[in-house]
């Protein structure tokens, strides 16, 4: 009997796992909606503003990522196997200059793209793991240009972050992986230079357009 009620149990909780997996992507799927739902809108405040305000747009900007992306996660991934050859405080401050740059590129990108509509995709291949889930959405501009983001989001402490993104097949993390480690070679592998030079790039304030 015992072993009749272990094996009962044990079918139960697999029968049960792609429910689970499937509440979770529900879960990243909200956080990545209210994401875009917020980003647009920013955008709508400051797109009619003659000039815009840069500064303005990347300060809210700014608010929006603090939330809902974990700078320290991607930083790390971004610096690769050079990470462990940092030291505490050149991690800190890449993971700061390199919030800059994903700032930065969404002020930009999202002053260009004119958001017309966007769709999550319903996914029918979700990940086993509960923490870890992808999330895809469909977006189209009123020009009607079209663009796929894949939005990968992790949990930890009860929060959705999103850790990386890939839009129509371009892995945004590892391409600024391989810039990373392009600069770590140039600089004869000095970390403190690269993010020293990382800093530089985006130093300039942002100006009126």
């Amino acid at each position: 009997m015992k072993r009749f009620f272990v094996t009962f149990l044990l079918g139960m909780s697999l029968a049960m796992q792609p429910v689970i997996a499937q509440a979770t992507w529900q879960e990243a799927s909200v956080k990545v909606r209210q994401t875009i739902e917020d980003m647009i809108v920013v955008i709508d405040e400051h797109r009619l503003e003659r000039p815009v305000d840069i500064e303005s747009v990347t300060h809210d900007i700014e608010t929006i990522v603090d939330r809902d992306v974990d700078f320290e996660y991607i930083s790390k991934w971004v610096m690769g196997k050079y990470y462990r050859q940092a030291n505490h405080a050149q991690r800190e401050k890449f993971a700061v200059v390199f919030k800059q740059t994903l700032i930065k590129t969404y002020a930009k990108s999202l002053l260009e793209f004119d958001v017309e509509e966007y769709d999550l995709i319903a996914t029918n291949s979700v990940s086993p793991v509960d923490s870890k889930q992808i999330v895809s959405v469909n977006v189209t501009s009123k020009a009607g240009v079209g663009y796929t983001l894949v939005n990968y989001m992790v949990k930890a402490d009860g929060q959705w972050k999103l850790v990386n993104v890939m839009l129509n097949g371009i892995n945004l993390r590892i391409t600024f992986q391989n810039q990373f480690a392009e600069m770590m070679q140039r600089s004869r592998y000095d970390v403190g230079r690269v993010v020293n030079s990382w800093e530089a790039q985006i130093d300039d304030k942002p100006k009126k357009s």
